[in-house]
């Protein structure tokens, strides 16, 4: 068995090799849209790509995403990986010796033990029930062919890819951002961007040559598979700019990669007078606004406006109305491009998207996963209208990335420390500054981040045991309220850099800057309470949260 296995590895190195090793300059890609595959050469421009959907390459390190998704999807509770005192050969890609890899650390840097099945314990019937209920590819059904040698068709591996639930693919592209931009595809990503994520891969033919490169989604969901002689990281980064050249642009307006939300109040100090839909006064007192529509002031001025169902109309006790959004983050940041600058220099756009998306994270208000900030020259300025294609792209190309080390500002025209000037960032953009440069320029203390690096927790160990203490005697009053649900145990409390306060509800974690002084702790357990009724309507009143978070503390309304 052993040499019958031996012989078909080197069948499939040689087949490898004969197919893709023409020149050392070989590089292809390929993706599937609207259920049909492209492929391209980038080797050349406009070049013919010898290769057809049915071509066979090796799985690689990409195996160890397929597992990855499983586990995503199935809401697996598997431990660890801990590292040997004396490490193998794999545990160099995981963690330091003796020292333990989560899940989403262990696909970024590729940590083959982690992913072993029978770590896991992962039986083939539940793996084969699994994926045959998500497409009818037959090779992903048996767990026996999660090898690296194991060899599939371009067809399947991208209609594999394409199969994956919304909510596996995106908690996969968290994990990927780290790829992408600190490892093996850092030379890459500032032609990428940071919205495209993938796992890479590489395989060695039988003379020793590296071919290598990545598999995975663009921002809009579209799978794609990219290879090219070298290794991964080398093949990146020789062909990263032919690939942002040649793989299509996504379909930005209803993609499904924002996990974030941001809830918009517009116009707060403009009062409307009237809508008209077409020609006619609008008199509901609220509902969704779909369509085309006239705004009129109270001061006069006139706005039309069109939306898609994402704002929402209200009128208030004093009959004026007030309009609502609710959008992805990106969608919220290429709003605010449209509307604070503009788009006809790319990378003045890409800087603007950056300090925007750090504004609302150091000002706005996070509550159930969704971000709260006014329509406001005090804030900043958000269009109210379907956002720019060139906006959109501005903000995916730049998704996840925000700045960190300093408060971030920006004006029209008036340069300041830690403040961009939009009309400066522009002159630089068509002097051929890249984004990363005039950022770099415009907040000298401040360094490119990602949102979930701003996540990272450093514990509050004496305010986790101050609040698992208080919330025992909270019990008979917290009993009474509708909608609690207690917690299995006490939340991990995280020492808060910069913006405000929050939990975060799919990490069950509370972010705040101390808990000793009262104030501290009426806010430590107003974002306790967000919580443990985050499954209830009283979860997200704001005013129902902070009453009974001060009726726990004892302080006086």
């Amino acid at each position: 068995m052993q040499l019958l296995k031996f012989i078909k590895n080197i069948a499939i190195v040689l087949v490898f090799s004969l197919n893709f090793a023409h020149g050392e300059d070989n590089a292809n890609v390929a993706w599937l849209e609207h259920n049909e595959i492209t492929i391209k050469s980038l080797s050349t421009p406009k070049a013919h790509s010898f290769l057809t959907p049915e071509e066979k390459v090796p799985l690689g390190s990409l195996w160890k995403l397929f597992v990855y998704l499983y586990l995503a999807d199935t809401h697996a509770k598997e431990a660890e990986y801990v590292c040997s005192t004396t490490p193998s050969e794999e545990d160099r890609y995981c963690c330091p010796p003796g020292s333990s890899v989560n899940r989403d650390r262990a696909l970024a840097h590729s940590c083959a033990p982690y992913f072993d099945p029978n770590r896991l314990h992962i039986s083939p019937k539940k793996w084969k029930k699994y994926w045959e209920e998500k497409t009818t590819i037959e090779w992903v059904n048996d767990i026996r062919h999660l090898t690296p040698e194991t060899e599939v068709s371009l067809h399947d591996l991208l209609f594999v890819l394409s199969a994956i639930p919304t909510q596996a693919r995106n908690e996969a592209r968290d994990a990927l951002l780290e790829t992408s931009l600190e490892l093996y595809g850092k030379n890459a990503w500032s032609e990428l961007g940071s919205a495209i994520r993938y796992k890479t891969y590489s395989w060695h033919t039988h003379d020793g040559k590296a071919f290598g490169g990545a598999a995975g989604w663009l921002a809009d969901g579209t799978p794609f598979w990219f290879g090219a002689n070298g290794s991964s990281f080398t093949s990146l980064t020789k062909w990263s700019k032919a690939l942002s050249l040649t793989l299509p642009t996504p379909s930005l307006l209803s993609t499904s990669t924002d996990n974030s939300c941001v809830d918009v109040s517009f116009f707060e100090r403009y009062p409307l007078k009237a809508i008209y839909k077409e020609k006619t006064p609008i008199k509901v007192e609220s509902g969704i606004l779909k369509g085309n529509f006239r705004l009129e002031f109270e001061n006069g001025n006139w706005l039309t406006i069109t939306t898609q169902g994402e704002m929402r109309l209200r009128k208030n006790s004093d009959q004026h109305y007030t309009i609502y959004g609710r959008f992805g983050l990106n969608n919220y940041v290429a709003r605010v491009i449209d509307r604070e600058g503009n788009t006809t220099q790319t990378h003045a756009a890409r800087a603007l998207a950056v300090a925007a998306r750090t504004y609302l994270v150091q000002n706005g208000n996070y509550q159930g996963g969704c971000w709260s900030i006014s329509d406001s020259s005090h804030t900043q300025r958000v269009s109210a209208t379907i956002p720019s294609q060139k906006g959109l792209e501005a903000a995916y190309f730049t998704d996840d990335l925000i700045l960190r080390g300093a408060p971030i500002h920006y004006h029209m025209s008036t340069p300041a420390l830690n403040q961009l000037s939009w009309r400066d960032a522009y002159a630089q953009a068509v002097s051929g500054w890249s984004f990363e440069k005039i950022l770099k320029h415009s907040y000298p203390n401040a360094a490119i981040a990602t949102m979930n690096g701003r996540m990272e927790c450093v514990p509050l160990k004496a305010a986790e045991s101050w609040l698992a203490e208080n919330s025992q005697k909270w019990q008979s009053t917290l009993n009474r309220e509708g909608g609690y649900e207690p917690l299995e145990s006490i939340p991990t409390i995280c020492q808060l850099s910069d913006g405000n306060p929050y939990s975060d509800q799919k990490r069950l974690r509370i972010y705040v800057r101390g808990w000793q002084s009262l104030n501290d702790r009426l806010t430590l357990v107003h974002e306790y309470l967000h919580l443990v009724f985050r499954y209830h309507p009283n979860g997200v009143n704001e005013t129902y949260i902070e009453n009974l978070a001060r009726k726990l503390t004892g302080v006086t309304p």
